[in-house]
């Protein structure tokens, strides 16, 4: 893959990065739906930044956890967060986003995310990988998985006491 921006800093950095991506694809041809998938409560507060940048433009948002299609969650905002309500159709989104939990150790192997590119549907539909410390790229998913766009966080931190 090629590297498009690096200029990305922080959280909100990452969080335009994301709007933006849908803003562009929703110009070239109409974002309607779009289903995350990832890992239950590691993935799902990501999730919801996510969902919280593009939450005016009124796509239909959906997760599905650890691949498992026949458990999909509808995400529906409320006035302090987001509800995950069972249900919803994970079939052929017009974007679908990847999160980087999948690829942590005791994860799904790369080949049943490959199936589930294929289960899912859509021909057309635009993959995008986010992760963080390049685990897509450690895990050896870069260049197999076909992501359309990755962002790949990388994260510093101080820790002060007395």
């Amino acid at each position: 893959m090629e590297k498009i921006d690096s200029i990305t800093k922080g959280i909100t950095g990452f969080l335009r990065t994301f709007k933006k991506i849908v803003e562009d694809l929703d110009e070239e041809r109409e974002i309607k739906k779009i289903v995350f998938t990832g890992n239950p409560y590691t993935c799902t507060p990501i999730v919801e930044l996510l969902g919280y940048v593009i939450r005016d433009m009124e796509k239909e948002l959906i997760f599905v956890p650890s691949l498992e299609l026949d458990k999909p969650y509808k995400l529906n905002i409320s006035h302090v967060h987001f509800d995950f309500i069972k249900g919803g159709n994970p079939l052929n989104p017009d974007l679908l986003v990847i999160m980087g939990g999948l690829a942590m150790k005791g994860g799904p192997d790369v080949e049943k995310v490959m199936e589930f590119l294929k289960k899912v549907g859509d021909v057309d539909k635009k993959t995008l990988g986010v992760c963080f410390m390049s685990v897509f790229e450690r895990a050896g998913w870069v260049g197999v998985v076909p992501f359309d766009f990755l962002i790949d966080i990388q994260m510093d931190g101080s820790l002060y006491g007395r």
